[in-house]
């Protein structure tokens, strides 16, 4: 078995056992991390002098829409519904398994290249099993992490057939992923259910296909955001049927009512924000702050690139802590907020990290930096321009790190960037970016852009 040891880094573990090291070795043996501390031995380890760098745990991003890479900022001054219009009912219906492919295989390399060993990649650009396929092979093809959620498409409907709302889950084709490439759970690349929800689909459709989920012992995930619903008082119903619990996810929700918030985290359900995208199409508070208050545990994503701003997690990061900073502000401005100082830039990391580790299902295996975790491991120079001259290391991640001081990045004790470069071919990556740009110009060419 091939072990490393990573020697003379800062530490920065988000475990509380492993606790934080201003120098200190990280043991890696095959895919996981054997140990952690001052002045480890490992005869006949192979060494990486990671002295002047920051250790910490590969970043997660818990939800994305990987496949939208090539239409990466059409929609930077969109403010409406756009989005659904131009995108699901416009530009989607046009992609072929190729342009899936692209898609994801960039989406993911640049998640890589910039700290995030691990996507929750939410996949409803897929009318047919080819395109699941092609999206499947890309994040295999990239080295990412990743849990592929199969999600289905949202067309406008044509003459005679059903709107996307009246259309279960496909459980034939969830089956087959089931049973196929995405059957084991211990994978690089596992499975999980990216399901209309109760926002955008009937109750019906919803009970199918959160019942399909328990039966393939899948998580289910769901855009919720509590207004224009398809079943009002959506968790409400769902608790009726006996089908709310651990291995749900929402995502949004900016609009639920507290009561329902509540159900929702009392039942062990995580909610994901991705306020880049929410604020700039709602005027609804993401949810950060009415989770943490409510005992629960924040976990935040991307969402995309279409008009969403940066992809990378140090962004992610820095708006979501300043955007809950902002609420409270404005919380304590009108006296509804009191005794509480800022939400401390610690907790931010823990929303990119544990937080969202868990909020996917993937707790016990990544997300900290802890013996028999997965060595998913992200090196930071800690003289690159950004971080000089030195601050305490949670605040240097959050608020100051940018892909720019990614070093080195490890993905289940896989080396996959070093020395600040990717290791994919650079030969026949050159010739796959060509291919990524000509299907931004036939997609968009297609839309009449």
């Amino acid at each position: 078995m091939e072990r490393t040891l990573i020697r003379g880094a800062a530490v920065l573990s988000m475990d509380p056992a492993a606790g934080d090291l201003a120098r200190g070795d990280i043991l890696v043996e095959g895919s996981r991390i054997r140990a952690i501390g001052p002045n480890l031995r490992a005869a006949g380890a192979g060494e990486l002098d990671a002295s002047g760098m920051l250790a910490l745990p590969g970043l997660i991003n818990a939800h994305f829409h990987t496949w939208e890479t090539a239409l990466r900022g059409i929609g930077g001054d969109w403010t409406g519904r756009e989005y659904f219009r131009v995108v699901h009912a416009g530009i989607a219906t046009r992609y072929t398994p190729e342009d899936t492919y692209l898609g994801n295989f960039f989406g993911a390399l640049s998640q890589l290249d910039a700290g995030v060993t691990t996507l929750f990649d939410w996949c409803h650009g897929n009318p047919t099993p080819a395109h699941t396929d092609a999206a499947v092979d890309a994040l295999f093809g990239s080295g990412i992490r990743a849990v592929f959620g199969h999600g289905t498409v949202k067309p406008d409907p044509r003459p005679g057939q059903p709107h996307y709302s009246q259309v279960p889950h496909p459980a034939e084709e969830a089956r087959r992923l089931r049973a196929g490439r995405l059957s084991s759970d211990a994978g690089r690349v596992t499975l999980a259910l990216a399901i209309l929800g109760a926002d955008y689909s009937t109750l019906e459709v919803t009970l199918h296909d959160m019942r399909l989920a328990r039966e393939l012992g899948l998580l289910s995930s769901a855009h919720i955001w509590g207004r224009d619903r398809q079943v009002p008082r959506g968790y409400h119903a769902l608790e009726a049927h006996g089908l709310l619990g651990p291995g749900h996810n929402i995502t949004h929700g900016n609009y639920l009512e507290e009561e329902e918030l509540k159900l929702i985290l009392d039942a062990g359900v995580s909610v994901t924000s991705t306020p880049a995208a929410e604020l700039q199409t709602h005027a609804a508070e993401p949810l950060m702050g009415r989770v943490r208050r409510l005992g629960g545990r924040p976990s935040i994503g991307t969402d995309h690139e279409v008009y969403a701003g940066g992809s990378d997690m140090f962004f992610a990061m820095r708006f979501a802590l300043q955007t809950q900073r902002l609420f409270d502000n404005l919380r304590r401005a009108r006296g509804e907020l009191a005794g509480e100082g800022a939400v401390p830039v610690r907790e931010a990391l823990a929303w990119a990290t544990l937080n969202n580790a868990r909020a996917i299902g993937l707790g016990d295996r990544v997300g900290s930096l802890a013996p028999g975790k997965e060595a998913d491991i992200l090196l930071l120079r800690r003289d690159a321009l950004p971080l000089l001259p030195g601050v305490e290391p949670a605040q240097a991640v959050v608020l100051h790190a940018s892909p720019a001081c990614v070093d080195t990045v490890f993905v289940g004790g896989c080396k996959v960037k070093a020395g600040g470069k990717l290791l994919h071919a650079a030969e026949g990556l050159a010739r796959m970016k060509e291919r990524l740009v000509e299907s931004r110009r036939r997609l968009l060419a297609g839309a009449g852009g």
